[in-house]
């Protein structure tokens, strides 16, 4: 499990690396809906570890919280391409 966990923290590094290198804003967007993706993975594991479900609650706000900051990003730059 421990493995597992530290996998997940160096491929946050790697989409973090994205999100400051990126080229382009879709391309930090993406690295921002990876590092949402992994983390809601990450607090996963650590309830499977813990065998406590309050994590699962906290992992389901932090999804929630990562598609609709990527929704309201994603609308707000198709509005800036717009003008």
């Amino acid at each position: 499990m421990q493995i597992v966990a530290l996998i997940l923290i160096l491929l946050m590094i790697l989409s973090a690396l994205r999100v400051v290198i990126g080229p382009t804003l879709w391309d930090r967007l993406l690295g921002f809906n990876l590092i949402a993706s992994k983390l809601v993975m990450l607090v996963i594991l650590v309830a499977s570890i813990k065998e406590t479900s309050l994590y699962l609650d906290i992992a389901l706000v932090f999804a929630l919280f990562g598609f609709i900051g990527v929704v309201y990003f994603t609308k707000f730059l198709s509005w800036k391409e717009d003008k």
